[in-house]
């Protein structure tokens, strides 16, 4: 029996999903364990009771190189620049934040560290390296490569016990010859440092953040590469066979662990990206191409807007908001609320939730490991949405009254409210702190939430879905079958993906289409051949094309997607067609295009994408539309609407069968997660399990999507294609 397993590091819980030939699926939940991700890993495994020799694929998302960089528990790295930019990891853009007018000519001021941006240099100066050597804007060579001052530099790296370097000189995107002479003696003296080299990392314009990029991909590497090799270690010992692992990219797709070995800050929110991609294929499956990804687990929330199936993305990312990565990550907003976020109070006496929190060690209250502060987790417990006997599927054993005492003293007397009041409270407010999250990423960047779908992710997220949605206006929620390991399930269901970039800066008055034409051939070949060697042919790879452009003047470009058939036909209309494109999406983002105004092309990139094939999951067994095969009995649960708490019926998931119509209020379990249906609100169950809730009032039919109908090729509303 051939699994394909997928395995989500989260900040509580490592996730795992397994499915097999026939399309049953295993999911697992095991403790993450922060010192040795691959301990937790490898429990998951355990758990679910897969032997490893059964295993012929496997994908893993990783926050190994995130926490290394919000930790400051990376790599001892020196940087190699041309002389006279030794100091732009701290310069940044220039931009400054000044309270005090008199800091305006400051030179010693050092940057807020609640500013984006502000906050110590991954490298300090020390070891920030010059090196005499010059290129003009074209790649021409006005002063040649000093090798002295490299292998100079190279000595005191080596005295220094400098463990990674990073090379990034200026116009290196354009032609990379020196950075390519310095890396080789680079190697040649210190054979055991990691090397990043920009123009190998990032081939593109704009010095800092092509140098802050391949800094943090230094900075990751060698832990990342050391847990690599021990995961690597782990499987192999348990029996995995296969060449290679898999692990996912935080723009979508997946790549070998290779490839991720060389560049980790592709990786950098490599968990998050399972959920977002498993929540595009859902929606699309069930005919809603316009979805929102809503992904709650112990620690964080992460939120990003899905247009026509495809993921917003960015390459303007701040990890941590305080070191800047241009590689591609899924446009998301995420906030510190999970589970286990802690609830507290300020100085002013106001009740606050998150960011910090309690995750898996010692967790919440509850859990009885030592945790004092109450969290989400606890006042979920309290207001009785979460079975005490079923946590984990009954795995672990939580504790209520330890819950309602640690709210009480730490919240409830101190304001002078009832537990109840308080532990609904925590509710309200960490839902208020999402609420304000998923505005942040749709109506002020211009998405009417009432255009979306809500779909749901994470262990916690279906307790608080339905309530947030409300208050949205979205007018339904999906939760799928493994909603609780649904970033899992994604890392199995994305294909394989490898991203290129190359600037070109022209107007498009002196474009050449000849120099981009032979451009994206250049680095189609390169992306080619990195997917080729995972074993896909030419004919099985999809090829993506990109040009980021924007009017003259402009700070920042917009990316447009350019077809296959345009990017070969640029020597006739194609860069006027191209050109048309841009002014469609510049209109369609902003809501003006000026079509009068020259366009300045800036950077090409090319996406080669490796389909992965997919099991189709089996269909579960149809029932009548009277759930009674699920029921489980009534426990008091609160609700605002009751004035208090009220019997309300519990479901469990497993036993639901499709066609069956659960009414609220009620609580539907499962072993790694719970959901919530408030008073007024309907679950319809789908031919896979996936729970279909249609808001009340919201006016829109829901006939034929019980059943998982619709059109996967339709528009964000399935209603224009019925």
């Amino acid at each position: 029996m051939g699994y394909r397993v997928g395995v989500d590091v989260g900040g509580t819980f490592t996730d795992l999903v397994a499915i097999d030939e026939e399309g049953r699926i295993t999911v697992a939940k095991a403790p993450t364990t922060p010192d040795d991700q691959s301990v937790g890993v490898h429990d998951a495994v355990r758990k679910a009771g897969i032997e490893l020799e059964s295993v012929d694929f496997f994908s893993h998302g990783t926050t190994v190189g995130v926490n290394a960089v919000i930790e400051n528990k990376g790599a001892r790295v020196a940087v190699l620049t041309t002389r006279g930019f030794r100091d732009l990891l701290e310069l940044r853009r220039g931009q400054r934040v000044i309270d005090n007018p008199d800091d305006m000519y400051n030179l010693q001021m050092d940057l807020p560290q609640d500013y984006v941006g502000g906050s110590d240099p991954l490298v300090r100066r020390p070891l920030r390296f010059e090196v005499s050597e010059r290129l003009d804007f074209r790649g021409n060579v006005l002063s040649p490569l000093n090798e002295q001052d490299v292998r100079h530099a190279a000595m005191e790296m080596r005295r220094l016990g400098v463990e990674a370097v990073v090379i990034c000189y200026l116009f290196s995107f354009v032609n990379p010859r020196h950075e390519r002479r310095t890396a080789e003696i680079i190697r040649e003296m210190l054979p055991e440092a990691h090397l990043s080299v920009s123009s190998e990392i990032l081939p593109v314009i704009r010095e800092y953040e092509r140098l802050s990029t391949a800094t943090v991909n230094a900075y990751v590497m060698p832990i990342m590469r050391s847990y690599l090799e021990t995961l690597g270690q782990t499987l192999r010992a348990g029996g995995f066979s296969q060449k290679d692992f898999y692990l996912m990219q935080s723009s979508g797709g997946i790549m070998s662990s290779e490839v991720a070995a060389q560049r980790p800050v592709y990786t950098i929110d490599s968990g998050p990206a399972g959920g977002v991609t498993a929540a595009a294929q859902l929606g699309m499956s069930l005919g809603y191409s316009d979805v929102i990804s809503f992904d709650m687990g112990g620690t964080t929330t992460k939120v990003c807007v899905i247009r026509g199936g495809v993921p917003e993305v960015t390459k303007h990312f701040w990890v941590g908001s305080r070191y800047f990565i241009g590689a591609p990550v899924m446009d998301m907003v995420e906030i510190g609320a999970g589970g286990g976020s802690i609830a507290s109070l300020d100085r002013g006496g106001g009740v606050r939730v998150g960011p910090n929190s309690a995750g898996s060690d010692p967790g919440p209250v509850c859990y009885q490991k030592g945790g004092s502060e109450p969290t989400v987790t606890d006042a979920d417990l309290v207001l009785g949405y979460i079975n005490p006997a079923y946590y984990l599927g009954g795995e672990l054993t939580v504790d209520v009254e330890a819950a309602r005492t640690a709210i009480k003293d730490k919240i409830a007397d101190r304001l002078g409210m009832t537990v109840t009041g308080a532990a609904h409270g925590i509710y309200r407010l960490v839902n208020a702190n999402m609420i304000g999250a998923t505005r942040v990423i749709t109506v002020q960047r211009g998405h009417d939430p009432r255009d979306f779908s809500l779909v749901v992710s994470g262990g916690t997220a279906a307790i608080h879905a339905v309530r947030m949605a409300q208050e949205l206006r979205i007018p339904r929620v999906l939760i799928p079958l493994s909603a609780g390991v649904f970033s899992a399930e994604g890392l199995i269901a994305a294909d394989a993906r490898y991203d290129v970039h190359r600037s070109y800066v022209a107007r498009e008055s002196q474009a050449d289409p000849d120099r981009m034409r032979a451009i994206f051939g250049e680095i189609s070949a390169e992306a080619t051949g990195k997917i080729g060697e995972l074993g896909f042919t030419r004919e099985q790879i999809v090829m993506r094309h990109e040009v980021d452009m924007r009017y003259l003047g402009q700070a920042h470009e917009v990316p447009v997607e350019i077809p296959g058939e345009l990017v070969q036909d640029l020597g006739g209309d194609g860069l006027s067609r191209m050109i048309a494109l841009f002014h469609d999406k510049h209109l369609r983002l902003f809501g003006h295009a000026s079509r009068e105004s020259e366009v300045e092309f800036m950077t090409l990139t090319v996406s080669a994408v490796g389909p992965i094939s997919r099991r189709a999951t089996r269909e579960i067994e149809a029932g009548a539309a009277d759930p009674d095969t699920a029921f489980k009995g009534t426990r008091e649960v609160f609700f605002e609407e009751a004035g208090g708490y009220v019997d309300c019926p519990t479901f469990e998931r497993s036993r639901l069968r499709a066609g069956n119509s659960v009414c609220g209020p009620a609580i539907i379990e499962q072993m790694d997660t719970t959901t919530v249906i408030p008073p007024g609100e309907t679950a319809l169950v789908d031919k896979h399990g996936t729970l279909i809730i249609e808001l009340a009032g919201t006016g829109h039919a829901v006939a034929g999507h019980a059943e998982g109908a619709g059109n996967p090729e339709g528009a964000s509303n399935p209603e224009a294609g019925e």
